[in-house]
């Protein structure tokens, strides 16, 4: 029987990438893939991408269990909220309960000494798992390239972003494809931690990168810590949880978060194929700038 696969958090940039990855492998039989849905729209998403849904959500952990019942691996993406620790806590104990066999986390890229809260948090997450008994891997990406592009407003070319030195990124395509080779495979790496960075540029090189590309000016907008905060908390964060990312970005313009701009071969290495480089990036995506 092929193995079965349950996707937590779906939804966002490495969610659908993710469901792309997996939908040949659930439509030959290879694996039997669910998505945990939580609304209408969502279930929708998942049947257009040839996938099965589940009723599933986060804040419901009493509905965890069943959701789980014969799944072998779980792929655990948790929101960008405090609540994500419990969630996480929750998302484990269940599927020790209905005796899932491997758990796939997707955290995020730090120093294991971290003292900044908003990477230190995944790290509990993934310290939960590994002494759950349940068999383990960790991705750990840094900065998504996906979302430079949501920072810019494509009227003027300027890319509203706080940070002001050179970090390290990777495609959300990348993740998906890690974590797909990961899913068809848990038991190849079990016990892994992949570190997830393939270029490092600084947002200033990224927008000459967009003006070579398109042909129009592009530049840099510092956005002010007080605008950022109000972002944020419009887009639902908790005051605490805004703060400890604005607290992270101020602490990486200050070098206060050295490992910032490391980069790694883990694409290459577990898929096969060279990560996307940001030139790549940019120009698959030229029709849309």
């Amino acid at each position: 029987m092929a193995q079965s696969v349950f996707l937590i958090g779906a939804t966002g940039h490495v969610g659908k990438a993710l469901m792309a990855e997996l939908a040949p492998d659930h439509a030959a039989g290879s694996l039997r893939v669910t998505v945990g849905a939580r609304s209408p729209a969502a279930r929708e998403r998942v049947a257009q991408a040839g996938l099965a849904a589940a009723d599933f959500d986060l804040d419901d952990w009493q509905g965890f269990d069943a959701a789980l019942a014969d799944i072998d691996t779980v792929f655990l993406l948790r929101p960008y909220t405090l609540k994500q620790m419990m969630m996480g806590k929750q998302v484990i104990d269940a599927a020790r309960r209905v005796r899932v066999r491997a758990i796939v986390t997707l955290g995020a890229y730090g120093r294991p000494d971290t003292p900044w809260p908003i990477i230190g948090w995944n790290f509990l997450v993934e310290a939960y798992a590994e002494r759950s008994g349940l068999a383990w891997t960790h991705l750990r990406p840094n900065y998504f390239m996906d979302n430079v592009l949501q920072q810019r407003d494509p009227q003027t070319g300027v890319i509203y972003n706080r940070i002001e030195r050179p970090v390290s990124w990777i495609a959300s395509e990348d993740i998906a494809a890690v974590a797909a080779a990961v899913l068809r495979a848990p038991q190849a790496h079990v016990g892994q931690a992949y570190n997830l960075a393939a270029e490092a540029a600084s947002v200033t090189e990224i927008a000459a990168l967009l003006t070579n590309l398109t042909g129009r000016p592009h530049s840099v907008g510092r956005t002010p810590m007080e605008v950022m905060m109000d972002r944020l908390l419009k887009q639902g964060r908790e005051p605490e949880y805004a703060r400890a990312l604005v607290d992270y970005v101020d602490a990486v313009n200050e070098g206060g978060a050295p490992e910032i701009a490391d980069t790694f071969d883990t694409v290459e290495r577990v898929t096969g194929r060279p990560a996307t480089s940001w030139e790549g990036f940019l120009r698959r995506r030229v029709d849309e700038l």
